[in-house]
């Protein structure tokens, strides 16, 4: 189980739950919801503070993904003192994982794209 994010101008493959640059390039993000969690760094929760950002439908307007991407920014130093706990691996991971979100969230913006989220 996971955060399925699609941007609705563009028709993205499902890449089977995968968190790539291929994906996020098609249009789709994923983030799982346990301890691999990119949001969970931030201190954030899809469940608290993202659905209240979407309409009835499940949509984040582009006005919604800007707030999105600006809550991430903000909380850049709450997310590298999370990563403290970390493996160097893992560290590497949530580090991709974080600029992977950060890119489908910009890209939205340019492309003037909602986002459907499946949380």
């Amino acid at each position: 189980m996971g955060a399925d994010l699609y941007m609705l101008k563009k028709n993205p493959k499902i890449w089977g739950f995968e968190r790539s640059k291929r994906a996020v390039k098609d249009g789709y993000f994923r983030d799982p919801y346990n301890t691999r969690s990119v949001l969970r760094k931030y201190e954030l929760s899809w469940w608290q503070d993202i659905i209240p950002l979407q309409d009835e439908k499940g949509i984040l307007s582009v006005e919604k993904v800007t707030d999105l991407l600006s809550m991430l920014e903000s909380r850049e130093s709450i997310f590298q003192e999370n990563l403290k706990g970390e493996n160097e691996a893992a560290q590497a991971d949530f580090k991709e994982g974080a600029r992977l979100l950060k890119k489908f969230l910009s890209d939205a913006i340019k492309l003037n794209s909602p986002i459907e989220a499946s949380l």
